[in-house]
Formats: structure tokens, sequence, C-alpha cells
């Protein structure tokens, strides 16, 4: 196929301008129409009209129809007309993975699930550097996978995070190593029902074959049903499966009938203990990679953490503040809230995906912490707690600096201060980055002054 539409330049990531740059270095001819003004994204326009691609701005016109292939960016629904219209004429549609997948020489290691995806994902290129092969990543996790496909030799390997938006439109798609993490409920503001979600998710692992491996984990129910064609790796494995699992403090692997002792649990980083399954999908990794038990232990030492995941953030008066703002659905906040056995004041709230807060009220009521609710999701998140005859929770009107206003007459000596907003943020943040970022500003700020 030569010549190629795509729907929108992209704004977290710039897929549809990555797309764009790898194409026209491939030779292809490329149309790319943007719903925005030109005035919006003129650097971008310039940048791209230099390479060769051509541009529309406004709106999409029936030129967007006339290439062979059209290419959608991950934030735009499928449902949008103009998809809907190149599926009815039988234009082939493309997620931005679909390409990366066919450009791309090296092996794909690719992780999805509900929570634990960039941690795992981060956690598996550091246990991955120990070895020989040169490592990329990219996908969900910041860097647009097109882009990392085109760069990767065929020595390397790739590792992607790979949310359930990417596998919408997809055909030939699959990873060498699938890891399934978990599934929970979320994006109920994009999926019309948990079972199109699920549906979606489990698209990762459709187009694998018998020489591909899928990673499994036992404690989830979607993870062990999805079906695959794959070779089979379980996390919490036991009977002489080939997996990993944890017996008598220590995380042992087989693969082949072979058995090894790859690390003392506790030798993990604390996510990793609070999370098991995150570092042990990531050891599975290092393990069908062909790593030996001492690299995968260096790699699990090197492990930093991951930004806005459980992040310390600083301290106010002496109580410590962690940024979480990754956590943009309960059952990621109930994990992070895990974590800590010390009370927690837990700051919640957020934009709206019609999200179920009961169980992490409960949670929070058998923690004895206390919530502090904000955004547009504030008063259902309230309602949801007088349901639960939950009363230690205060309301916040206004925006974050407020909300750590309030948190300062609420944080007493010895509790912790979490900011897991269990949320989406785009009711007042560009995404969850940009959140976490203002975040830790504001704890900063109030760090110094309390100097």
């Amino acid at each position: 196929m030569q010549t190629f539409s795509i729907l929108g330049i992209g704004k977290r990531g710039k897929s549809g301008y990555e797309s764009a740059k790898a194409l026209r270095v491939l030779g292809k001819e490329v149309f790319l129409s943007e719903s925005r003004m030109r005035t919006d994204c003129e650097v971008d326009a310039q940048e791209m009209e230099a390479w060769g691609v051509q541009l529309e701005f406004g709106g999409h016109s029936e030129r967007l129809f006339q290439q062979e292939v059209l290419i959608v960016c991950p934030g735009i629904l499928p449902t949008t007309p103009v998809i809907q219209e190149a599926l009815r004429r039988g234009m082939p549609v493309w997620s931005e993975i679909e390409l990366a997948f066919r450009l791309a020489k090296a092996p794909l290691i690719a992780i999805t699930g509900t929570n634990g995806k960039t941690t795992t994902t981060a956690l598996i290129a550091d246990i991955l550097r120990q070895g020989t092969k040169p490592v990329f990543v990219g996908g969900n996790i910041g860097i647009p996978l097109v882009r990392v496909a085109l760069e990767a030799p065929a020595e390397a390997w790739i590792v992607a995070e790979i949310g359930a938006p990417q596998l919408e439109f997809i055909s030939s798609f699959h990873p060498h190593v699938a890891v399934l993490l978990n599934f929970s409920e979320d994006h109920l503001d994009r999926y019309a029902s948990m079972a199109e979600y699920r549906k979606t998710k489990s698209r990762m692992v459709e187009n694998q074959q018998s020489n591909d491996w899928v990673v499994r984990n036992r404690l989830d129910e979607w993870s062990m049903q999805t079906t695959s064609a794959a070779r089979v790796f379980t996390l919490f494995a036991w009977g002489n499966e080939d997996g990993v699992w944890m017996e008598g403090g220590q995380i042992r692997a087989r693969l082949d009938g072979k058995i090894s002792e790859i690390v003392s649990f506790n030798e993990l980083p604390l996510p990793g203990q609070a999370n098991p399954e995150n570092a042990l999908a990531a050891m599975a990794c290092g393990i069908l990679a062909g790593l030996q038990p001492a690299q995968i232990r260096s790699g699990l030492a090197a492990f930093q953490g991951v930004e806005h995941r459980l992040e310390y953030a600083g301290r106010i008066h002496g109580i410590p503040y962690y940024n979480d703002s990754s956590g943009t659905n309960p059952l990621s906040t109930i994990r992070s809230l895990a974590v800590f056995s010390q009370p927690v004041v837990l700051i919640l709230g957020g934009s709206e995906k019609n999200a179920n807060f009961h169980e992490l009220v409960q949670v929070a009521r058998k923690k004895e912490a206390t919530l502090v609710l904000f955004g547009a999701t504030r008063e259902r998140i309230a309602r949801a707690c007088w349901q639960e005859n939950f009363s230690s929770f205060r309301i916040v009107e206004g925006d974050l600096a407020e909300v750590l206003d309030s948190v300062a007459c609420m944080a007493q000596p010895g509790s912790v201060v979490l900011f897991s907003p269990a949320c989406a943020s785009f009711d007042m943040f560009q995404d969850y980055e940009h959140r976490g970022e203002v975040f830790k500003h504001l704890v900063r700020e109030r760090e110094a002054g309390a100097r």
C-alpha cells in the first residue's frame, strides 16, 4: 500500500504526527486531516509540510477517503462519524500500533491491563537492559510506538505499553510476548459496557501464533480466560506450569521443566512488594528473553520507579506527600492505598468515567483513611460515602491548591498524604501527567514555605 490518510495529529504523544513522519521516511504518500484550526498546531504543520505531508485543517473533506488506508489516533473515539464512514466504504482503518507492527523489525513485548501497565513496562525495560540486546520503549508510556518501530534494529527488543483504544483497529498486530496483567472497571466513558471494554482489551492476543508467548495472571479471571494460540507462561503458577511463583519468601520460575530461583521477595522494590503481579510479570519477560537470574536481579535493583506512580513528592510540616496521579480508576487507588500502614489522607476526584466508587470507600473505611474530594466527581464520590455510612470526608469546591490548603489542616503527625484521584484528569488538567506535575509543584512550594 502506498497512500495513507491520517486522522488527527494527536495531542499526547502525537501519534498522528509520528505516523506521518514514518510513512514519509518510507516514501509513502500521506494526507493528514485535522479537526483543529491550523493556528492551534502551526509548528507541527510547518514541519509536516517540510516532509511533504499534505494537510487540511478545520474539518475532514472527501479527500480523506481517497487514500488506501486510514490511520487513526487512539484519542479519537471509534464512533466518530468520519471513522464510521470510512468503515462503511470498506476502507481499511488502522490504529497507530497496527502501522508500527508492520514497520517493526525487532520482536515486540507488549503489556496491557487496567492497572500497572506503565510500572510493569518500565520494569521490564530495566531488566532487559541487563542483557546484550538494545531495548526500545514506547506505546502508551509516552513515545508513539510507530517511532520506536522505525528506530529499533532487528536485534533489539521493543517493549510497549498498550491501552484498549490502541487495540480498536488492528488486523495483523501481535506481540511475540503479550502480558495480560488484569482487568477491572474503567473507560466506561468510552465503551458502552464492561463487555465491550473487555473484548477490546482481549484483542491483544487475537493474532498470536504458536511460537509466541502469552503471560497470564492466575489471580485475574480475564487474563486466564482470554484465548490465544501462543504458549502460556503463568504468574503465580502452580503444578508443572511454565511460570513464576512465590514460595518460602523466594520467587522461583519454571521453563521447559527447569526450575530457577530468581530473587528473594524482600529484595523487590516497595511497589513490587505491594503489587507483586507487576514484578512477577517483568521477571517472566526477562526469563522468556533468555536472561539469567543474576541479570534479572540487577534489573530489579536498578529500577527507580515511575513518575506519577507512588512518587514521593515532598514533606510539609513533617508529613510526607505522595504523587499517584496515574491512579485514574478506583482499583488503581485501592492498590496504592494498600501500600501504607500509617493513617492516610487520600485526595480523590477528577473527570467522569462512570466508575463505581463503593469498593474504594469500603477500603478507605477499613483503613481509617480520611478523604478529601474535589473535581467533577466530588459529589458522586460523596454520595458513595453516605451510602456506605462513611463520614470521614471533606468536599473542596476549588482547585488543587485549595485542596492542599485543606489537607494541611487535616493531616496529623505520623500520617501520609496520598494524591491518587481514582478518576481521569480532564476536568482541570491536560492529562494525568500534567495533574501530577501541578501537584508536585504545589507541594514543593509549600515545603519551601514551611522551612
